[in-house]
């Protein structure tokens, strides 16, 4: 049964915990130890932005020793294999009304198959908004989960204790290679609470705890909901949320991700109680980013913070003596390189990239370093250098990508200072614009 331990998923976790963290230059997690019980039936409720990852960051930040059984949409178990790996990785078909009318009636199955889950006191995790959402806020949440809890819960008289966890996942910069992620566990919903409204009316307390979850995940979530201003919000947190960061949250681990939570609120508020400042706001920051477009500049660029010419000296003696290095790692790495850009090319929608480069680096790297290594060693008949070059393939690669990083940083700043140089009443003005 789904419930018991399975093999599959503890190889799975293990193959891509390591990667995962790789991905990403910094991933914070906070609430887990506080809100997260190792003894009670959970439900984990994230939101869901982008794809894959999304599920990886739920089972790698978890400190559950439990394996998590999560419930995805049916189409991806059309093929047999697939569906057999799937189903060892604990992951559970929800069937959908594009699926097909006749299909939904499965989904009863499915439900008990979760509430037989849950009275073993195993967590299981689904994404409440049923779908992907690439852009910074929170659709609708559906009624699964308490479609799930509430009669589990029921059939032992409110006695199993389950709790719905609502889980906020952020990511600084959603499609970039070692970016920052952010992971937040909340306050927990104890199901109990509605046993009184559901003994009395099953229908209005799933729809009272489904509005619960919903108002719970937009307090934790970055939910621009105003898509009029969706790119202006956006840019807001661009530029302000280091400052705010610095500012406002400087003991916080997460103080990025609540400075963009800042941003958004005071927008919000300026938008329902003071119209007239908020256009005027969000026509300076528009004006500020077409004078940044015209110097060839955006949003993510440190327009407040100005590197000093000795700094840009020591960046770039740094990178060119790192040089050989990032070189040698770019060298050995180029088919990886290669066939993550065929397979990424293949996906129309951008949502779906950093899983597919995620899945590429995870397949691809092991393999041609493998193959690479092998065949060093049969060139060479000299196998120690073999095993040399199998343990320093993968890790000048991934200097690579990080040297690649820093290269594009040092570039983008030293192009800030040429701004602040060449138009100096134009630098200061945008500074003003962009300040929230």
């Amino acid at each position: 049964m789904i419930y018991r331990y399975d093999f599959r998923y503890t190889l799975a976790q293990i193959t891509v915990s390591i990667p995962l963290r790789l991905n990403f230059r910094k991933m914070v997690f906070t609430g887990k130890k506080e809100n997260v019980s190792k003894d009670r039936p959970i439900i984990y409720a994230p939101n869901h932005r982008n794809a894959l990852i999304d599920a990886l960051m739920v089972v790698f930040s978890s400190h559950y020793r439990k394996q998590i059984v999560f419930l995805a949409r049916a189409d991806i178990f059309k093929k047999k294999f697939v569906a057999w790996l799937l189903k060892g990785m604990r992951i559970m078909p929800v069937f959908r009304i594009r699926d097909g009318k006749d299909n939904l009636d499965k989904n009863s199955e499915i439900f008990d198959n979760a509430a037989r889950i849950l009275r073993k006191n195993n967590p299981i995790a689904l994404f409440p908004e049923a779908r992907h959402n690439p852009k910074q806020s929170l659709l609708p949440i559906q009624k699964a989960v308490p479609r799930i809890i509430l009669p589990t819960e029921a059939s032992a008289d409110f006695q199993l204790r389950s709790q719905i966890i609502p889980v906020s996942i952020y990511y600084r910069d959603m499609f970039a290679f070692l970016s920052d992620a952010y992971v937040t566990f909340g306050t927990p919903i104890e199901v109990a609470d509605y046993k009184d409204i559901y003994n009395e009316n099953p229908v209005l307390a799933i729809n009272q705890l489904r509005q619960e979850l919903e108002n719970r995940l937009k307090s934790m979530v970055v939910n621009i909901w105003n898509d009029d201003f969706y790119d202006e919000y956006c840019h807001a947190i661009d530029w302000n949320g280091d400052r705010i960061a610095r500012e406002k949250f400087p003991e916080r681990k997460d103080g990025f991700l609540q400075a963009a939570l800042y941003i958004v609120r005071k927008l919000d508020e300026l938008y329902e109680n003071d119209r007239g400042e908020f256009d005027q706001k969000t026509a300076g920051f528009r004006q500020a980013y077409a004078l940044l477009k015209e110097n060839g500049l955006n949003s993510k660029d440190r327009i407040g913070k100005i590197s000093s010419v000795r700094h840009l000296f020591a960046r770039y003696g740094a990178l060119i003596l790192s040089a050989p290095v990032a070189f040698f790692g770019f060298l050995n790495g180029i088919f990886p390189i290669l066939l993550n850009k065929k397979l990424t090319g293949l996906f129309k929608d951008k949502q779906f990239i950093p899983s597919a480069r995620y899945a590429s680096g995870l397949l691809f790297i092991p393999i041609f370093d493998l193959i690479q290594s092998l065949l060093v060693g049969a060139v060479t008949k000299d196998w120690l250098m073999a095993l040399g070059y199998f343990i320093l393939m993968p890790l000048t690669f991934y200097f690579a990508l990080y040297w690649r990083k820093w290269l594009k940083t040092a570039r983008r700043d030293s192009k800030v200072r040429r701004f602040k140089k060449q138009h100096p009443d134009t630098w200061k003005r945008v500074l003003r614009l962009t300040r929230l």
